[in-house]
């Protein structure tokens, strides 16, 4: 059995102890000690990390009774060791999980909505509720009570509870398991069976912010941040917004507005070459319309064009009588139509003409359209289909 020293002591990151056991896990060596510092991954929070006499510790995890630590070297059985606890990850976890305490119960003050679930990571901290269409309004109330817990400084203590206690404590999730718990308590805002490690007042949480929130299925996923991570998080986006504001030439306040001017212009350009593709369009139709051959063969490539747009050239030609249209574009495209007097199956020509260069393709008698792997192949494809369109036998009127 091992000695928990995290509990009577979360800040605790040195420690003296024996190994009492070793072995193979996961390949690598791994040992148990008499007394550790190691908290374990369990109940959401993440393993702690650190060494062991200066082996690495690269994992931590619980058996039951035994923690073990696996290790990047092995140490022998009975060997004294002096433990480090990685302290900058510890309070990483510990300060997530006080604020993920604390943003909980506000939820269910200020909006009715319990936690069902919490995960935390190395890079998210997120918490899943039973409600779903919480406003901005109701996450911003639960956000500012949050903070305002955060701000009173109010204690936060752990200890375990007798079964015989358990009903009278008035806590926030009712466990779903039996004998002692561990209840963590927030001075009198918060009180719920946790095994986790805790900061010891909510002022060493530091900041809660509220990311974003998504709807899975029946519930809201809630991603926030805690503490450092809520100031790495304010650190960039004040950086990007500092960014921003000088290649606008413009104070952050001025953002917004230089936003939508940009917008604006944006869209009224687009527009313009919406409206200038489709002249180029028309013209180049009419151009290769006149070009057409005896055997009624207009074919063209446009590298630069979008697949829209040589779609749409395709769909101008094909309103014209006694042509077979192939085409190459942007993306490696390439397509195949004909008109309505026309007797080939455009279809058909494709799927043969892509698959020659290692493309793909179909489409249906009159329209089809597919890719090639490179530029160089779809022009091979093209020319492929120009042959097979020469000289068409005409539908029967």
């Amino acid at each position: 059995m091992t000695e928990r020293l995290y509990y009577s002591d979360p800040y605790l990151t040195t420690f003296d102890a024996q190994v009492i056991a070793a072995r193979l896990l996961e390949g690598q060596p791994a040992v148990a000690l008499d007394r550790t510092a190691f908290y374990p991954t369990g109940g959401g929070q993440p393993h702690d990390t650190g060494t062991l006499n200066g082996v690495p510790v690269l994992e931590t995890t619980s058996d039951g009774d035994a923690i073990w630590h696996r290790l990047a070297a092995p140490l022998p059985p009975g060997a004294a060791v002096h433990g480090q606890v990685d302290w900058a990850r510890r309070r990483d976890h510990m300060q997530n999980h006080s604020g993920q305490h604390i943003l909980s119960q506000a939820l269910i003050v200020t909006a009715g909505a319990l936690t069902v679930a919490w995960r935390l990571s190395d890079h998210s901290l997120t918490i899943d509720l039973n409600q779903t269409g919480l406003s901005d309004g109701q996450l911003a109330s639960a956000e500012g009570l949050a903070n305002q817990v955060v701000q009173q400084d109010q204690p936060i203590s752990a200890r375990f509870v007798s079964a015989a206690e358990l009903p009278t404590l008035a806590l926030r999730k009712q466990p779903d398991v039996e004998g002692p718990l561990r209840v963590v308590e927030i001075g009198d805002f918060d009180r719920v069976a946790c095994g986790g490690l805790h900061v010891a007042s909510t002022a060493r949480v530091g900041l809660i912010k509220v990311l974003r929130a998504e709807r899975r299925g029946p519930e809201t996923r809630l991603h926030f941040v805690c503490g450092q991570r809520a100031l790495a998080d304010y650190e960039r986006k004040h950086e990007l917004v500092r960014s921003l504001a000088g290649r606008f030439t413009c104070g952050e306040e001025e953002l917004p507005q230089a936003v939508e001017r940009l917008q604006a212009l944006a869209d009224s350009n687009f527009k313009a070459l919406r409206a200038a593709q489709a002249e180029l369009v028309t013209a180049e139709a009419a151009r290769l319309a006149a070009l057409a051959g005896p055997g009624g063969l207009a074919t063209g490539v446009y590298p630069t064009w979008e697949a829209e747009q040589l779609k749409q050239l395709a769909m101008a030609l094909r309103g014209q009588p006694g042509l077979i249209i192939a085409l190459a574009g942007g993306a490696n495209q390439v397509l195949a139509a004909r008109s309505a007097d026309v007797s080939f199956d455009a279809g058909q020509a494709l799927r043969g003409a892509l698959a020659a260069v290692g493309g793909r393709g179909g489409g249906r008698p009159d329209f089809a359209q597919g890719a090639a792997p490179s530029w160089q192949a779809a022009c091979q494809a093209l020319d492929v289909l120009a042959r097979s369109g020469d000289r068409p036998e005409r539908a029967v009127a």
